[in-house]
């Protein structure tokens, strides 16, 4: 399961995980995705498992690089099952969403034998804009 918090603050929402390996009668305890210092805002995470191999993906927005509302859109993996994890930016440029217009909770990934496939929503000059892009395993998991 993934979600977003703030337990560290409430200019700090974080994104996390947890797991179950007995089908929900215990949970791991709660594990950060991001890799950012404090004080900054990772959001409307989605995760998948490519079956094929294992490798846990999410996808979600991040404004990590900012200090105002611009937003980037970042895929983190484990390949340990979710005790820790890598990431990396994949949107091209950042985008800041308009307040009085709805950005969308539109975020999706799905993988399948090493092809990861996210899918996000941003927003230039008002206009929302659905994104998706191809990720190859071996482009981002060195071995």
């Amino acid at each position: 399961v993934a979600w977003a918090d703030q337990r560290n603050g409430e200019n700090d929402t974080d994104i996390w995980v947890t797991r179950s390996s007995n089908r929900g009668d215990n949970w791991s305890a709660p594990i950060r995705v991001n890799q950012d210092s404090i004080g900054k805002h990772q959001f409307l995470p989605w995760l998948t498992i490519d079956q094929t191999t294992g490798i846990v993906y999410l996808v979600y927005y991040d404004r990590r690089n900012f200090n105002d509302n611009q937003t980037d859109v970042y895929l983190a993996w484990s390949i340990d099952g979710g005790n820790k994890f890598s990431e990396a930016k994949i949107s091209e440029t950042p985008f800041v969403p308009i307040d009085s217009k709805f950005l969308g909770d539109y975020t999706n990934i799905s993988a399948h034998k090493g092809i990861i496939a996210p899918v996000w929503t941003r927003m230039d000059d008002g206009k929302t804009k659905v994104i998706t892009t191809i990720i190859k395993q071996e482009d981002i998991i060195k071995k």
